[in-house]
């Protein structure tokens, strides 16, 4: 789920440098020079950007910071990259699959799984509604899931 608060923005005034991979050019890392939060967001100012023109060529860019120098989540928020990766199991501790993305959509992001030996589904695709994603615990590695029927029917691969 997206976060949108002035908190929110405010939370990552403290963050030194961050990534930013350009749609064209070459990755690189930048010193931030000053920040503030506005509203909902976060303006930076980074050492070496000093005209618009430069600044619009990094429109569209990937932003990425170090794992620890991110800022804590609230109870019940988790970063992608912790996501990726866990293991889904049902209620009864059955392997689904493994995460391998998330697509933001709103009041519910999905988790994008590759399933474990079932050849019926390509992906699943599995709604963070607390009604289907029961519980996630990354120190264990796992994302608990409750998946009905229809929901497992709708990711189905078409014969």
């Amino acid at each position: 789920m997206t976060v949108r608060t002035p908190e929110a923005a405010e939370a990552w005034l403290d963050v030194g440098s961050f990534r930013i991979e350009a749609p064209a050019g070459e990755p690189r890392s930048y010193e931030v020079e000053r920040s503030r939060a506005y509203r909902d967001r976060l303006v930076l100012k980074l050492k070496g950007i000093d005209d618009a023109t430069t600044a619009g060529n990094l429109r569209g860019a990937a932003v990425l910071v170090a794992r620890d120098a991110a800022p804590a989540l609230p109870e019940g928020l988790h970063y992608v990259a912790e996501l990726e990766g866990l293991t889904v199991v049902d209620l009864q501790g059955k392997e689904i699959g493994r995460v391998v993305g998330v697509v933001p959509a709103g009041d519910a992001d999905v988790l994008r799984v590759q399933p474990s030996g079932e050849e019926e589904h390509e992906e699943l695709l599995i709604p963070m509604a607390p009604e289907f994603v029961r519980s996630i615990d990354p120190d264990r590695g796992t994302i608990e899931a409750d998946l009905p029927p229809e929901l497992l029917e709708l990711n189905r691969r078409p014969d």
